[in-house]
């Protein structure tokens, strides 16, 4: 028969394991004992020295790894040993798992001393890459506790779509309804880990520039396994860059661990000018259609900048002419007068050299010789 102590203790030691288990589930490893190391320096399961002291009215905190990558069930998690025997140490000590956090029914076992995984881990746990596993040890009577605090070690691939790069055009029959051409269908998003199951993936488009690609274009589904790329309800082929080209990305990430992530780039191609004879509602007046045949034949606005700028010269410089002569005192007019002056002297010396007296002579045979 126990007695009223042993009671006392044995209870005690029961309602802090499941408090442990269920009210404290995230700061274990801070609260409740200082032998519990950090994740960095978590040493494998089957390396860490796990004691059960008989001795202590608590439950005393481990940490370790376990790798799930290439598992082998049955996997030995830990040995356990014992530090303190209060009474016959020749006496059969009992191990159970009295629970697990989150729930992995009959996940764990003991072989002897040993520690077992011998079920595969729930999705919930692989998930949270973690598990709680509390542990008592019945020796006589008396009760003693451990909770082992099991870090997952799972390395996934990123989640891709299933290429790197695509590439699709905006098309219309109309020039007022557009559609993506090829659409592509349905963006599903796939891992190679086998461990997940119905992964569920984050979808979102990214950019680099300056323009806002989200108001134009748009993902069917934000969060799921598949998405498709649509344009937006306020869509407008007019406010897209003037260059006819447009590139972004759609990026997939892990729900539950958005660092896994892989980007896809998306090229988009689409006509800058729009023919405008397939817009029935448009009414072109006489101005308008003069500047659209301006905008439409480069040759005819360049030809026309010309002969203005050539006319705006011609104003110019017979205005300077003319206000040069009625001003003959200033600059401008003394200036005009040596040009006039130079030019006369020039046509002078070239009339006195033609009709000069003598200049030439014809020989006999027709020749001109220069006297």
């Amino acid at each position: 028969m126990d007695t009223m102590g042993e009671k006392i203790k044995r209870s005690f030691v029961w309602n802090l394991a499941l408090f442990t288990l269920l009210v404290l589930p995230g700061v274990l490893g801070n609260a409740l004992d200082t032998e519990q190391k950090d994740d960095e320096n978590s040493q494998r399961s089957d390396q860490v020295a796990v004691s059960l002291n008989f001795g202590s009215e608590f439950c005393h905190i481990y940490t370790a790894k376990l790798n799930i990558e290439k598992l082998t069930l049955p996997k030995d998690i830990i040995d356990l040993a014992v530090v303190k025997e209060d009474i016959d140490s020749d006496a059969a000590i009992t191990y159970t798992v009295i629970g697990t956090s989150p729930l992995c029914k009959d996940c764990f076992s003991f072989s002897g001393k040993k520690l077992q995984l011998i079920k595969d881990l729930t999705q919930e746990i692989i998930r949270s890459s973690h598990a709680m596993v509390v542990i008592q040890g019945i020796q006589n009577e008396t009760t003693s506790c451990v909770v082992l605090n099991i870090h997952i070690d799972l390395e996934y691939p990123n989640p891709r779509l299933a290429k790197d790069f695509y590439k699709t055009e905006l098309k219309s029959a109309n020039g007022t309804t557009w559609t993506i051409d090829p659409s592509f269908g349905k963006f599903t998003a796939t891992t190679s880990d086998t461990k997940m199951e119905n992964n569920l993936f984050n979808f979102t488009l990214k950019w680099d520039d300056d323009f806002d690609v989200s108001t134009s274009f748009r993902l069917s589904q934000s969060q799921g396994q598949e998405t498709s790329l649509e344009l937006s309800d306020e869509f407008d082929i007019g406010n897209l860059p003037k260059d006819g080209t447009i590139s972004f990305f759609i990026e997939v990430s892990d729900i539950s661990d958005p660092a896994k992530s892989s980007r896809s780039l998306m090229t988009v191609n689409y006509p800058t000018k729009p023919d405008l004879n397939t817009t029935p509602s448009a009414t072109l007046t006489s101005e308008t259609a003069i500047s659209c045949k301006i905008q439409e034949d480069p040759s005819i606005s360049t030809g026309a900048v010309v002969l203005v700028l050539m006319c705006i010269l011609a104003i110019a410089l017979f205005g300077w002419i003319g206000y040069a002569y009625l001003n003959p005192n200033i600059s401008s007019g003394r200036f005009l007068i040596s040009v006039i002056c130079f030019f006369s002297d020039i046509l002078y010396h070239i009339s006195f050299l033609q009709n000069r007296p003598g200049a030439e002579r014809m020989r006999e045979d027709g020749e001109y010789i220069q006297i």
